[in-house]
């Protein structure tokens, strides 16, 4: 079973960093336990939206973007409606992390006096310089790695970090019955009052539903991530991934032919179809875990303190997660941080080199080759670590502050779109495959309550978004 734990140990890998570390211990600091139900749904519903994508891939050995070109209407609108937005905010992505570690590296190094640098306040020129140095450490470590070592360090991070929040969450002794309502009852709440009254300039006019749209991203990424993950598949050749690609008409033979070597195929092929259902549910629900303990710490310390990870200050409050078992523990969370943050960028230019290759694969499939594989990764890594650079170095009165950087991707590639890739996985599903390899009627469910689901948040995100 183990050998089936790859892919998706790498997206639960850079999506549990900023995700968790950051945006789970805030949602707990500014709502306690009220969101947790947020992180579960969101956790749920895109294991499902993931595994419906790998499942095809790994029947058909072809991409859902790909297919997707066939959607009635104008040429390419739908593959585009997904591609474009997820490949505009790959560079806020690569920024936004990057400074959340160098404001923390800023934070440790500690207070130092110093001139205006051209555009540049003095704090901001050294998290800039901090900044750049992460990121080009981390496209290094991209460009010298493989899939199988990213997939053992991933692991390896991944373990250290639920080992500590597990240990934090038990001493801390939380309230169970709020936890299970926090899970089992949703709703949007208002701010308390003291977060009106101390952290006015954030919150002020910030709707609580932009806070959720940054959780709804915050658990398992978007879609940049998933185009990406089902791509990676292709390494792994589970079924016909990477291996070839079956059309209709040869599917319909097989699960027509009454021949016995046809019948063990088609038998053969939904056994492969565990291999994703494995990675997805496993990975998922590390993410899930991880996010709640975080969430929870959040609401048990940072809201009993009234202290909110914001601004420049994303990470130091989450120390006492761990010093409340002995002062000592700051260096296991500082060095905890820094794994998780450096494999999440460090995972990211992996997986967005293959968003990137199958984006090409849709719109021109001649370019597909081993070949022009290696030239578009090359040109991926370089697309996000210049637009990372880019943002780093723009002043934040152009580009914002990390939060809001990390809100404007969540916004845009986030729930929306996640809950059309689900119905366009319905889609998908009922035009490519005969119906003995289709999704059985629980999958065919969940996906269409997770389209409706998040088709419906993410909507109301961007009307609260662009309406303010």
């Amino acid at each position: 079973m183990f050998v089936f734990l790859g892919p998706g140990i790498v997206i639960a890998s850079v999506t549990i960093g900023s995700g968790e570390l950051v945006l789970a211990s805030r949602s707990g600091a500014v709502f306690g336990n009220q969101l947790l139900w947020c992180f579960v749904l969101a956790g749920a519903f895109k294991c499902v939206q993931v595994y419906g994508a790998a499942r095809h891939i790994t029947l058909t050995g072809e991409h859902p973007l790909t297919y997707w070109s066939n959607f009635p209407g104008p040429p390419l609108w739908f593959p585009l409606l997904i591609a474009l937005p997820t490949l505009a905010v790959m560079p806020i992505a690569f920024s936004a992390i990057s400074e959340t570690l160098a404001g923390y590296i800023h934070e440790l190094a500690g207070p130092l006096a110093g001139q205006q640098v051209g555009p540049y306040q003095h704090i901001e020129f050294r998290e800039n310089f901090w900044g750049t140095l992460i990121l080009s450490l981390c496209l290094c470590l991209a460009i010298a790695s493989s899939l199988k070592i990213l997939e053992r360090v991933s692991a390896f991070v991944l373990g250290i970090l639920l080992t500590c929040v597990i240990v934090s969450v038990a001493f801390c002794h939380p309230d169970w019955w709020e936890i299970c309502r926090g899970i089992v009852w949703p709703r949007v709440p208002e701010y308390d009052a003291w977060i009106l009254k101390e952290y006015a300039d954030t919150f002020e006019r910030r709707s609580p539903w932009l806070e959720i749209a940054l959780y709804l991203t915050a658990v398992g990424g978007g879609t940049f991530d998933y185009v990406g993950y089902v791509g990676m598949l292709r390494e792994k050749k589970w079924g016909l991934a990477g291996r070839t690609t079956a059309s209709r008409e040869e599917l319909n033979a097989l699960v027509n032919s009454n021949d016995q070597a046809a019948k063990e195929q088609l038998q053969r092929a939904r056994q492969w179809t565990r291999a994703p259902l494995l990675d997805a549910t496993s990975s998922f629900g590390i993410v899930i875990l991880v996010t709640l303990l975080f969430a929870i710490l959040g609401a048990e310390i940072l809201n009993e303190q009234h202290s909110v990870p914001d601004n420049s200050q994303l990470l130091s409050q989450q120390e006492t997660f761990l010093t409340i078992l002995h002062p000592q523990l700051k260096w296991i969370y500082r060095g905890g941080v820094f794994l998780a943050f450096i494999g999440t960028l460090y995972g990211a230019f992996e997986v967005y080199k293959y968003t990137f290759i199958e984006s090409i694969r849709a719109f021109s499939p001649r370019f597909a080759s081993k070949k022009n594989d290696r030239r578009n990764g090359q040109l991926m890594f370089g697309y996000c670590y210049i637009g990372g650079l880019t943002m780093i170095w723009l002043p934040q009165s152009l580009a914002g502050n990390v939060v809001d950087r990390m809100t404007f991707g969540a916004v845009i590639g986030g729930a929306t779109l996640c809950g059309l890739w689900c119905f366009a996985m319905l889609w998908t599903d009922a035009k490519r495959l005969p119906k003995p390899l289709r999704m059985g009627p629980a999958l065919w469910w969940s996906t269409l309550i997770a389209g409706v689901v998040m088709t419906g948040l993410g909507s109301q995100t961007l009307l609260v978004y662009f309406s303010d």
